[in-house]
């Protein structure tokens, strides 16, 4: 699920949370990582990321959450593929959230 934090009220106590809110739902293929790229990352900020692989879809943006399993991700870059091809896919690296 592709989404963004928002804050909602509880109608019962008038309190207000701040909670994921999904936007759309696709379906993703985990990317595996070269054990060479493995070894070039470690030690930088994108070490403890990974790289998930989704149709392309022109509303997904960096400023959003991914959920995965009921984990909560960020994402960090996403490699668009604009090619106009009638199937294309996206590359979105992401970075659990606490993690």
């Amino acid at each position: 699920e592709f989404g963004k934090i928002e804050t909602v009220k509880n109608n019962n106590t008038g309190s207000t949370s701040k909670k994921f809110v999904p936007v759309f739902s696709l379906w993703l293929a985990p990317k595996t990582r070269s054990i060479a790229l493995q070894l070039q990352l470690q030690g930088t900020d994108q070490a403890d990321t990974r790289e998930i692989i989704v149709k392309h879809n022109k509303s997904l943006s960096e400023t959003m959450l991914v959920r995965i399993d009921g984990e909560q991700f960020n994402i960090v870059n996403i490699s668009s593929d604009e090619s106009n091809q009638i199937i294309s896919y996206d590359y979105v690296t992401i970075k659990r959230i606490g993690g």
